[in-house]
């Protein structure tokens, strides 16, 4: 009995004995262009729908950092109002972006901030919405932590527009008018 190996160095017979007994590369390379062949359909959609999101992520944080501007920028009675849109984002949230527009502990809500504010019922009327937005948005965070079911409950509306309704009540027993969108003749 003879015992004898054929070298064949041809590139069909070194395809051929690298397909009977594969190394570890071999194998991953076939994984890897069976895995390209089947998800390169979806790629573009995937692609397109990051792109689209890197965008809205990127148009939300500018929005939240325009929102962020701090105090002494904001006049006393810009601060309603201020609060006021950002309770309205949060009622009427579509996403996490939406729901976590802002934080309620920095920016105008902070500290140190609002101790700028003159004493008396409108400042205390500021102070309370703050924590009170900002317990509202961490109780209720976790109705509102992935986009696609994004629900924000009654309960929370209801006392997001109560806070704010207090803020509104405080604003004019302060003295405070919303400046006219429309020229009055």
């Amino acid at each position: 009995m003879d015992i004898s190996f054929d070298n064949d160095t041809s590139k069909s017979a070194r395809l051929r004995r690298e397909l009977r007994n594969p190394s570890l590369l071999t194998i991953f390379l076939i994984v890897t262009v069976v895995c390209v062949v089947i998800f390169a359909p979806f790629a573009p959609g995937w692609i397109s729908t990051t792109k689209e999101s890197f965008a809205d992520i990127a148009k939300k944080k500018e929005i939240t950092e325009a929102s962020m501007s701090s105090l002494t920028s904001i006049v006393p009675s810009q601060i309603s109002p201020w609060l006021a849109t950002q309770a309205n984002t949060m009622i009427n949230a579509e996403g996490p972006l939406d729901w976590k527009v802002v934080s309620f502990r920095r920016g105008p809500c902070s500290g140190g901030n609002l101790s700028q504010l003159p004493a008396g019922k409108y400042s205390d009327s500021i102070g309370t919405a703050c924590v009170e937005l900002d317990r509202i948005q961490q109780l209720y965070s976790g109705k509102c932590f992935r986009a696609s079911d994004c629900t924000v409950p009654e309960v929370a509306k209801e006392e997001i527009s109560a806070a704010i309704g207090n803020v509104w009540e405080a604003f004019s027993d302060a003295g405070f008018v919303l400046p006219y969108d429309v020229i009055e003749q």
